[in-house]
């Protein structure tokens, strides 16, 4: 279980790195002069840097803290991202417009959890059914 948890963090964490790498990429090659979008994939890429660490981490069992700290990232990005769309799409875009459901609005976070909360979820779980195979 140890060793799934850390495959799941590697492959998230390694996700996460190469998909803000190539954001930025295109970014700095682009002639606008703000995007704060820019700023959010620095964010994801330093996590996601962690994440990784936390992967790595739990398979050679290091440090189970890192490890938790990683699968705990994951579940508290699902939550962020699922507020961040229950709040931003609650005011319509177009003035008249009727605002989106709560239905909607639950709905459109859901990519959020199949991706990250769900797995990181499981990776959670399985370190703390594991965590006296980590050294002290």
């Amino acid at each position: 279980m140890r060793i799934a948890a850390g495959i799941i963090l590697l492959g998230l964490g390694a996700t996460g790195v190469i998909n803000s790498l190539l954001f930025l990429w295109f970014e700095l090659r682009s002639p606008v002069t703000f995007n704060p979008f820019a700023a959010l994939s620095v964010v994801v890429l330093l996590v996601g840097a962690g994440i990784v660490g936390g992967g790595i981490s739990a398979i050679r069992r290091k440090f189970v803290w890192w490890s938790l700290m990683a699968a705990a990232c994951l579940v508290i990005f699902a939550i962020a991202a699922t507020v961040f769309v229950l709040l931003m799409t609650r005011t319509p875009l177009i003035p008249g417009e009727d605002p989106a459901s709560l239905a909607w609005r639950l709905r459109s976070s859901s990519p959020f959890w199949g991706i990250c909360g769900i797995p990181g979820l499981l990776a959670l779980i399985f370190l703390v059914k594991r965590r006296e195979e980590f050294q002290t």
